[in-house]
């Protein structure tokens, strides 16, 4: 039961989502296409919130902390993806609702793992190091989407058929529908036919997701809940370009154009069609709340003027033996290309992040830095830089090897595209229920103007050490 003078709230994350290209979609291909977005704007009060980080911290492993902490970046310690939640120094909003006696779901919010223990259900986000959930029966859950999003090297080609038919069973019976298993199987009929499909796989996984969280949210009925997807960031992140290329320098080949050229408008068809299950998920006493931390734009940086080209690891394990790499406990991929290197001994951990910060790269007669180095806690998270252009001439100088290292031994350059997507403060925000003013758009707000909201929508206080501001209220 919701807090006196509170309604339940469920709060629809969808990742670096934002007007601009929503407008841009229902200009050009009208309202239809996006009907969802396009009946709230006129039926619940929006806003753009922008975020208030800058890179290097403008990066939704920080703004989203700062959206559910409601304080700024230098007082709650975000700096990468998944680090130590001991090293986050504020409370997030599903904790506050939590201490006061709400029931919660958490479902992919950044920075939910551990897991806690408390009146409802947390599944972290698809990047955490580990399969805990809470309660333990939804694991199948995080192991599916952690093996969705991440390379873990030979994990799928040790599963039998018989483990994998046993985990699909358990899967339906955690709520994955029959009609979500036709959508996948007519996916994989789609890349039969045309192998050039497959970025489409990723439109996948929020689908089940959705199924997950609809059975658990029914049968909980939590006062706060909350839902992450990313699927519109990643195509943003690598194909704008091919969607619309006005303000690149070095515009799309038409191969490039015509295989991913829908994939931007599908990502927030996809959204728009999840507000929809969304829509019908809700009672009368619930508001659902549609944000993202920040938004994106196309891609422009006069070091990458054709795009930069994204080099991956082949295996970080390999990668990690061939430097003598010592004293790592723990390796975790976050999002492509980046790791985490949990590294316990101080002595050990100073030494390697030297080593990787000192290495340069070599593209033919031009030498830079190898590799983005951040440390957290016990943590290195380690990046492999991207470069200009493809080259056959790439060798690594790394300090303690008796040897250089070539590129073909450790890394790849295997995205389809190079990075045509970068990040931008202004996200969305969009408020629906009954007693939320209707067709309000909220003056200039930032990412720390939500959790206030949030909260006041729920019946309880604001803390006081947000600054932000309650930007709107129920209508009596």
């Amino acid at each position: 039961m919701s807090a006196p003078n509170g309604r339940k709230l469920l709060l629809l994350e969808l990742n670096e989502i934002n007007w601009s290209v929503i407008d841009r979609l229902i200009s050009e291909r009208g309202p239809d296409f996006l009907p969802n977005f396009t009946r709230l704007r006129r039926e619940g009060t929006v806003g753009t919130p922008s975020a208030l980080e800058r890179p290097p911290l403008l990066d939704p492993w920080v703004t989203w902390v700062s959206v559910h902490t409601g304080v700024s970046q230098d007082v709650h310690r975000a700096r990468v993806l998944e680090q130590d939640a001991d090293t986050i120094s504020a409370t997030r909003s599903w904790e506050y609702a939590a201490a006061a006696g709400l029931t919660v779901g958490v479902f992919g919010s950044i920075g939910a793992f551990p897991p806690q223990q408390l009146r409802g259900f947390v599944v972290p986000g698809p990047f955490a190091p580990g399969n805990d959930t809470y309660p333990p029966e939804l694991e199948p859950v995080q192991r599916l989407n952690r093996m969705h999003t991440q390379a873990h090297g030979g994990a799928r080609a040790r599963d039998s058929v018989w483990s994998m038919a046993r985990a699909g069973a358990g899967l339906m019976r955690l709520g994955l529908r029959p009609k979500t298993c036709l959508t996948i199987l007519a996916q994989l009929v789609r890349e039969r036919v045309d192998r050039g499909s497959s970025w489409r796989r990723v439109v996948l996984q929020p689908l089940v997701n959705l199924d997950f969280f609809a059975q658990l949210y029914r049968r909980v009925r939590p006062d706060y809940a909350t839902w992450h997807s990313n699927h519109a960031a990643h195509f943003m992140h690598h194909y704008w370009r091919a969607w619309d290329d006005e303000s690149f320098a070095t515009k799309g080949p038409p191969e490039e154009r015509s295989r991913f050229g829908e994939a931007v408008p599908l990502g927030y068809q996809v959204c728009d069609r999840l507000i929809g299950s969304f829509l019908r998920l809700i009672d009368d006493d619930t508001v659902l709340a549609i944000c993202s931390s920040m938004g994106q734009q196309p891609y422009r940086n006069a070091a990458y003027r054709d795009g930069k080209v994204i080099v991956r690891f082949k295996d970080i394990n390999r990668f990690l033996q061939l430097i003598d790499a010592a004293g790592i406990a723990e390796v975790v991929q976050t999002m492509v290309p980046q790791f985490n290197l949990r590294v316990p001994d101080s002595g050990a951990r100073a030494l390697l992040s030297q080593r990787l910060t000192d290495a340069r790269r070599r593209v033919g007669t031009t030498i830079s830095a190898a590799f983005g180095v951040e440390e957290t806690g016990e943590i290195l998270t380690v990046t492999p830089l991207g470069m200009p252009e493809r080259s056959d001439e790439v060798s690594y100088d790394i300090p303690g090897m008796t040897r250089v290292l070539k590129f073909e031994d450790a890394f790849d350059m295997d995205t389809p595209t190079v990075k045509q997507g970068m990040h931008h403060p202004d996200g969305l925000l969009i408020v629906y229920g009954r007693g939320i003013p209707r067709g309000v758009r909220l003056a200039d707000c930032s990412n720390l103007d939500l959790a206030p909201p949030f909260l006041s929508l729920l019946g309880l206080p604001q803390p006081q050490l947000m600054g932000g501001r309650v930007l709107l209220r129920l209508d009596a």
